[in-house]
């Protein structure tokens, strides 16, 4: 029995949701709507209590704000109160309750009542929709795909929500629209829902299926027809100046497949197809091969070699995986962890860090497994003169140091000082992959690794 508490007064809070959990209420409250319009993605309000009349435009703001992202939901006014008062105090605390009792459903429907199951081959989603549109139903579409799993909310026929694989809201009902296999299973729900679609039925049917077939005929005119086509955009910073082109460009600065590109862009696939045509049309669009994206070290072959060198090149004594260290500054650390986890070898480290911890300095990225029980840790240092002092603790067992950048003079110094082998990578890459160094890049960072193991092994 969750309750929002809006109120710009703490005091007035405090003395509000102490009175609703003695009565066993479960709250939220804050001073202004965003953590409560947060808090209502994950679960929805019973009632919402806020004040009577708003003193401010931005406190009528937050008021609407609340209202419209909850609409049905039993609202409490908060006359002006003295957080003192417990009189007045515990009546707006027993309107709450009142409220609750009020909204409570006299009867459950009974397990299964109203559920329907079926195949998308056979009632295409469109038409199900429709017939649920038609029938005011209230409840989760759930649909499952071979290319994953979404849920449609409706909510007296009208689509409310939805999310499919990593997209949202209308994004993902446009999605969902052009599955043709697949299962589905919808489940009546007396609960409402959060509201982040407001488009009617009739507009969504229409203009989704009208984009799902644009979409499949951009997908094969630009030769995109299977779902699993690897894409790069050549020299990303030439878009740069245009807004419309700029973000989808940055996203393919590195290779990447397709449906991954229209998952992360946040447009929908038509407008991001739209994107890559231009892109296409300028000769920067570049489809490559499915094992780039994941490049091996060497194939069977080549680690049969690199295993024999690594057996050389760990120190004596030394327990636990050879350790190879990448260096270089914040942006390009950044984007060599990125490549590193997509190299066919790896698996995650010890302390690999997601998006929310690629401002790490020290990490443990991936450890390359080799076979034969032979495992490479790489391990990225963000090279920054102040944290120099501490690196030595990491490059103690190491097998070598690889500068992805110029190292900094107080890492030139250590590293003379520890005696630790030093590789330049854009040395390496000229040499042995005849092609500039692209740290974001896995193949280039896999070229990198197999070419500092062989030139370390072979002094």
């Amino acid at each position: 029995m969750l309750v929002f508490v809006l109120h710009p007064d703490v005091e007035v809070l405090a003395a509000l949701t102490g009175r609703m959990r003695v009565r066993g209420l479960e709250t939220a409250h804050a001073t202004e709507a965003a953590p409560l319009l947060e808090r209502g993605q994950k679960q929805r309000p019973l009632v919402i209590v806020a004040p009577d009349h708003a003193t401010s435009v931005r406190g009528a703001a937050e008021l609407a704000a609340l209202r419209g992202a909850f609409p049905g939901t039993p609202e409490i006014p908060i006359p002006p109160l003295d957080p003192a008062d417990e009189v007045r105090v515990a009546a707006v605390v027993d309107a709450v309750t009142s409220a609750i009792v009020a909204s409570a459903p006299a009867d459950k429907p009974a397990a299964g009542a109203g559920e329907v199951r079926g195949d998308l081959a056979q009632i295409p989603l469109p038409d199900l929709l429709q017939l649920l549109s038609m029938g005011k139903k209230t409840g989760t579409l759930t649909v499952t795909t071979g290319t994953g799993g979404g849920e449609l909310r409706l909510h007296d026929g009208e689509v409310v929500d939805a999310m499919f694989r990593r997209t949202e809201g209308l994004k993902a009902v446009i999605r969902l629209l052009g599955e043709r296999d697949g299962a589905f299973h919808f489940a009546p729900d007396a609960s409402p829902t959060l509201r982040r679609i407001v488009e009617p039925m009739s507009t969504i049917l229409m203009e989704g299926t009208r984009q799902v077939d644009e979409v499949r005929r951009l997908r094969e005119a630009l030769g995109f027809k299977g779902a699993q086509v690897a894409l790069q955009v050549v020299d990303a910073r030439a878009f740069d100046a245009d807004p419309t082109i700029k973000d989808t460009a940055r996203l393919l600065a590195s290779p990447r497949l397709l449906d991954e590109l229209l998952d992360d862009d946040p447009r929908t696939d038509l407008e991001i197809l739209r994107v890559l045509g231009q892109i296409d049309k300028a000769g920067a669009l570049v489809r490559l091969p499915l094992g780039e994206l994941r490049p091996s070290l060497g194939g069977p072959e080549g680690l049969v070699v690199l295993r024999g060198l690594l057996r050389r090149l760990r120190p004596r004594g030394y327990r636990g995986h050879a350790r190879l260290v990448l260096v270089g500054k914040p942006a390009t650390i950044a984007r060599a962890r990125k490549a590193a986890a997509r190299i066919a070898e790896a698996a995650p480290g010890a302390d690999a860090g997601s998006e929310t911890t690629s401002d790490r300095v020290m990490e443990s990225t991936v450890v390359l497994q080799l076979g034969e029980g032979v495992t490479l840790e790489l391990v990225t240092l963000v090279d920054r003169p102040e944290l120099v002092p501490t690196f030595p603790i990491v490059l103690a067992g190491a097998v070598g140091l690889v500068s992805l950048d110029r190292p900094s003079p107080a890492l030139g110094e250590l590293v003379e000082e520890l005696e630790v082998a030093l590789v330049d990578a854009r040395s390496v890459a000229e040499a042995f992959e005849d092609r500039p160094l692209e740290p974001g890049d896995p193949v280039s960072l896999a070229g990198v690794i197999r070419g500092a193991i062989e030139g370390m092994g072979a002094t």
